[in-house]
């Protein structure tokens, strides 16, 4: 057996249009990467909607897309979660948005946050959201919701 199968996996996985959402996720990736748990980081068109049953954790990095939907990045993953019972399983949905579009601003993050509720993941905390950019606060802000994240697996 190898010694990360013994250790709590996360799979982290993104989608970025403007490269806010992946800075995000790659701070995240630095940051778990200094703990006993093995992460694995995933572009959104790598991956598919039943691997998320492999993992104990899920961090979805997101966007929100023309007029208020999931970024078609996700499109497939996010329908295929139908399917799927994630009971067991801790998630936490982050990215970034831009707050000109007020009435979709983090649109795409909510509808993520609510198809992996439905599916019966646990959701770790409410959707992290930044406008455009985090600043350093967001960003420490966001990791320490991950430093909590990692304590509840």
């Amino acid at each position: 057996m190898k010694e990360w199968d013994r250790l709590k996996k996360i799979l982290l996985s993104y989608a970025s249009s403007t490269g806010n959402t992946q800075f995000i996720a790659e701070q995240i990736l630095s940051f778990i990467q200094q703990s006993p748990i093995h992460i694995v980081m995933k572009d959104a068109f790598d991956v598919e909607a039943d691997e998320l049953q492999d993992y104990d954790g899920i961090l979805i990095g997101t966007y929100t897309w023309d007029g208020g939907e999931v970024p078609d990045e996700f499109m497939d993953v996010y329908e295929e979660l139908e399917a799927i019972d994630l009971s067991g399983k801790k998630a936490f949905v982050f990215g970034s948005g831009d707050s000109y579009y007020t009435n979709t601003y983090g649109a795409g993050l909510k509808l993520f946050e609510d198809q992996l509720r439905e599916q019966n993941a646990e959701i770790f905390a409410p959707y992290f959201l930044v406008d455009l950019a985090p600043t350093d606060d967001e960003l420490a802000q966001c990791l320490d919701i991950i430093a909590r994240f990692l304590q509840a697996l």
